[in-house]
């Protein structure tokens, strides 16, 4: 009823003639654990089935996952297109490390990407963007992206972490190759690191020659416990989805709130893609009257909610998402980022992850907070 774990870092072969062969296969799964493994396989095997790929491989963190990822795909002299709105360390990547490798990098705004086409046309070879940004919930318009990339020699890549399935629709394929933050959604308990690629066998076997090069294999144990939380999370996604979306609309009309970012509102940029999700998932927004003060005041005074900085599981946390999961920003040079057009977290942001406690304990710890 439950996988077994393959705690092994090697495998015993049958003789010597299969040993060989096996040292020139791609993503051999009982050889050595760097290569592949049975338990990761498992999960790998669950990952495809869920996003409806061909192939996934499994890395030991969601940054592992996007850097052997891009550090594949990407050379010397090459040219990307990057959203403008992205996790504060895959930016920080983009703009520092690849350029650093002679990779050009251009910025486009994944909700209204009237520039990428011009971005194509100059020779980008790769489109990168999150299906839903990281911390204000701005969501790509795929329609569009895929139009641009249409036909052209370009690969498209999308950080999925904040649509899993059960938050993007049914069938709905966001681009060539889907990243996740398995430490979010995925696993939703707060207990294990993990990331994961998904996409055409053949780009998913070049990513493992650089992953086992690189040594950027997760651990069976690890892969275990992601693997046990995929099973529940249809489940866990409907009721975060639900609780944060009756949050969202409680706080609009909240006096000391300015704005509130959910994909289930009817306004803020590229809510007219909400066509391609099923539900808005479990993470919200707050942009608080007050600035950088307000947003502090409130994340102490919370008590269901936790002073922490992921998202996606079972237990409800509140962060300041200027100083916590997009501090990194601060460490660049702030020329660089002023003229790349990167989108900095306003100071009076506080992203909210909504778990599985009761809704009303939420909201009344939420107004609590708020009114003290």
């Amino acid at each position: 009823m439950v996988q077994p774990i393959y705690q092994s870092s090697i495998f015993h072969m049958p003789d010597h003639r299969v040993a060989a062969a096996t040292e020139h296969a791609v993503h051999p799964h009982s050889y050595y654990s760097r290569w592949g493994n049975p338990t990761v396989s498992y999960l790998e095997n669950q990952l495809s089935a869920l996003m409806g790929t061909e192939a996934s491989l499994v890395f030991p963190s969601g940054m592992a996952a996007i850097t052997t990822t891009l550090l594949t795909l990407l050379g010397p002299g090459d040219r990307v297109a990057m959203s403008s709105a992205l996790y504060g360390d895959t930016t920080r990547f983009f703009l520092e490390e690849l350029r650093r490798w002679g990779v050009v990098v251009s910025l486009f705004d994944p909700c209204e990407p009237r520039a990428l086409p011009a971005l194509i046309e100059q020779g980008a070879r790769l489109v990168y963007f999150e299906s839903i940004s990281n911390p204000e919930l701005r969501i790509a318009d795929l329609d569009a992206i895929h139009a641009a990339c249409r036909g052209r020699p370009v690969l498209t890549v999308c950080d999925c972490t904040f649509s899993p399935p059960g938050v993007l629709a049914e069938g709905q394929r966001p681009a060539d190759l889907c990243l996740h933050s398995l430490t979010k959604y995925l696993s939703g308990h707060y207990s294990v690191f993990g990331g994961s690629v998904s996409g055409p066998q053949a780009l998913i076997d070049r990513i493992w020659h650089q992953q086992s090069l690189y040594g950027s294999a997760i651990d069976p144990q690890a892969a275990w416990q992601i693997s046990q939380g995929v099973k529940t999370l249809q489940l866990r996604i409907a009721r975060q989805s639900a609780s944060a979306a009756l949050l969202a609309e409680a706080l609009c009309g909240h006096p000391r709130v300015e704005r509130v970012f959910h994909p289930s509102l009817q306004c803020g940029p590229g809510t007219a893609a909400r066509r391609h999700l099923s539900a808005g998932g479990g993470v919200l927004s707050v942009s608080l009257k007050g600035g950088e003060a307000a947003a502090l005041r409130l994340v102490e005074r919370t008590r269901v909610f936790g002073l922490s900085v992921s998202l996606g599981g079972v237990s409800s946390c509140i962060e300041h998402a200027q100083s916590m999961s997009h501090s990194m920003l601060d460490a660049m040079d702030a020329q660089m980022l002023a003229q790349s057009g990167a989108r900095i977290p306003p100071d009076g942001l506080v992203r909210l992850s909504v778990g599985i406690e009761e809704p009303e304990d939420l909201l009344q710890d939420l107004m609590a907070a708020l009114d003290d």
